[in-house]
């Protein structure tokens, strides 16, 4: 880990990792949807997108809170679902993201981090959300 100076006016808040040991982090999670992001690129003026994904963005909850839900006949629609972002070998994830190949799948998170979330309707940091190096699937 670096050491950052409070000096440092280049710092960007939504890339710093949060300390995930204030967090109760799920081991295991549901993914609910996901969709890729792709990066753009200028051409002629305009912000033109490119078939190169920046990131996959899934909203997920916890597999624990859900089996005990459903075994209580509770629906899960009423959580709070959690926003996982990957960055990470988008490769292999694309793959597994086409025609919701992702969707309700049980999924363990490689080395989850925890970051400040960006509210684009309000301009400001409005809340968490985790960050994954890539995701292990480990069940339906």
């Amino acid at each position: 880990m670096t050491n950052l100076t409070l000096t440092d006016t280049t710092l960007k808040l939504g890339e710093l990792n949060l300390d995930k040991n204030q967090f109760i982090l799920p081991k295991k999670v549901v993914v609910l949807s996901a969709r890729m992001s792709y990066n753009y690129q200028e051409v002629n003026g305009e912000q033109v997108r490119i078939d190169e994904p920046f990131k996959l963005v899934c909203s997920i909850q916890d597999a624990d809170k859900i089996k005990v839900l459903k075994e209580m006949n509770i629906t899960i629609e009423e959580l709070k679902a959690i926003t996982l972002e990957i960055h990470d070998n988008l490769d292999k994830i694309t793959k597994l993201a086409e025609n919701d190949g992702l969707l309700d799948k049980t999924v363990e998170l490689v080395n989850p981090q925890v970051r400040l979330m960006w509210n684009m309707i309000c301009s400001n940091w409005s809340g968490v959300k985790l960050v994954a190096n890539d995701l292990k699937i480990i069940g339906d």
